[in-house]
């Protein structure tokens, strides 16, 4: 009787997050919050109760490969923001050939976070038929 009421004393919990209990969203049932309860009891049993963080090992060659688009889009996102502070910073009101090369520089950027979208979801999307096809 005891093993039932205590996933109802924490349904209830879950039930009144005005009195200060926990929320869960929709689809959580007992067991996921009685193997959650477990679990957090292994932890603090196996230790002083302090969870330290794991090391982990630097990126591989490949992993790197696949961010160095992102990186290329954020250096160049960061550098129109340079340029952009720059000109605000200036007070004066840009040329109009420097507002034609402040956007084309724009539109470059934009040109480039489309092209990078559009070759990472053709990726994705041939790794799904790839997975499906072996299944």
């Amino acid at each position: 009787m005891t093993s039932i009421a205590s996933p109802l004393v924490a349904a209830d919990a879950l039930a009144a997050p005005a009195t200060g209990g926990v929320q869960a969203g929709y689809g959580v049932s007992l067991t996921d919050l009685s193997g959650f309860s477990q679990a957090m009891a292994r932890a603090q049993a196996g230790g002083a109760g302090l969870l330290e963080p794991q090391a982990v090992a630097a990126p591989s060659e490949s992993m790197q490969a696949l961010f160095k688009p992102l990186e290329h889009l954020n250096n160049e996102a960061a550098s129109l923001g340079e340029v952009a502070q720059a000109a605000q910073a200036a007070g004066a009101d840009l040329t109009p050939g420097e507002m034609v090369m402040l956007t084309v520089r724009c539109q470059e950027f934009l040109f480039h976070s489309q092209l990078t979208a559009n070759v990472a979801n053709r990726t994705s999307d041939g790794l799904q038929q790839l997975f499906r096809q072996q299944a």
